[in-house]
């Protein structure tokens, strides 16, 4: 039976997946699907966490709806049709962008933080006082100083620079972006402050997320519903509150059982 994670009926949607299939080709060996017919909608200002071990498919799935790996079937749409034509194309899309693990994945080295996001806001054609200024407060709306600002990726801390990554994805106009792993590698005390951004920017903006990771007390604290993911394929959704409390799946629990009691509790 397909599981579709349907969005909040009140609130507009911003993104629509449809039984979402990505098999890869591979020499001398059977196909391999990594996504299988995955379906679910995301809201305006809705958080909605993809979780799931390694290999369970929630990277690629994130790839596609950001535009970075073209799907074999099934549609993305946030109002016109996302999936490029060929695997590998980037298609230009500035309303939904990618948050890595790495925020290093999309800021050059080179340049400091706040021509980066100038990059975003003029698509690279500018870099005018009035841009730096603007793209100087797009860093201050995420926590960064003017300081901090004129500093380069290597210059700052890794929070720092997710900062600056999560300023530029916004900075192209982005109703939605998709954390893959965003906070596994920063200290404790660095991921609830990013946490707290993405939280902040939600009700401030009005921004969307899809937050995927492997760790089920960080992805049930964020979000407002949740995906489970094993082998490609869906395998419960609900609510978050509901899902910790009562998983029906035999992999849900497992991932449940494996968050400290303290986390769930709260």
């Amino acid at each position: 039976m397909e599981v579709v994670a349907a969005a909040a009926p009140t609130a507009r949607t911003v993104l629509e997946v449809r039984d979402l299939t990505v098999t890869f080709t591979r020499a001398k060996k059977a196909p391999f699907t990594a996504v299988d017919r995955v379906s679910l909608d995301l809201a305006e200002a809705e958080i909605v966490g993809i979780v799931g071990e390694s290999g369970s498919g929630k990277t690629t799935l994130g790839r596609c709806v950001a535009g970075f790996q073209a799907p074999t079937s099934g549609t993305v749409r946030t109002g016109t049709l996302l999936a490029p034509e060929r695997a590998g194309e980037r298609a230009g899309r500035p309303d939904v962008q990618m948050v890595f693990q790495e925020a290093s994945t999309s800021l050059n080295p080179r340049l400091v933080l706040w021509r980066s996001v100038a990059e975003a806001l003029s698509g690279g054609r500018s870099t005018s006082k009035a841009l730096r200024d603007q793209a100087v407060t797009e860093l201050q709306r995420v926590g960064l100083t003017t300081e901090q600002a004129g500093k380069r990726p290597a210059e700052v801390s890794g929070g720092q620079r997710q900062r600056a990554a999560i300023a530029r994805a916004l900075a192209s106009g982005a109703e939605v972006l998709v954390c893959d792993e965003a906070v596994a590698s920063l200290d404790v005390s660095v991921r609830a402050k990013i946490l707290n951004l993405i939280e902040r920017l939600r009700q401030e903006r009005g921004t969307s997320f899809l937050f995927i990771s492997h760790d089920m007390g960080v992805v049930a604290h964020l979000a407002d519903r949740l995906l489970v993911m094993k082998d490609g394929r869906v395998v419960e959704s609900g609510p978050s509150a509901a899902l910790i409390a009562d998983p029906v799946d035999d992999y849900t629990r497992h991932l449940v059982a494996a968050v400290p009691a303290l986390e769930r509790d709260r």
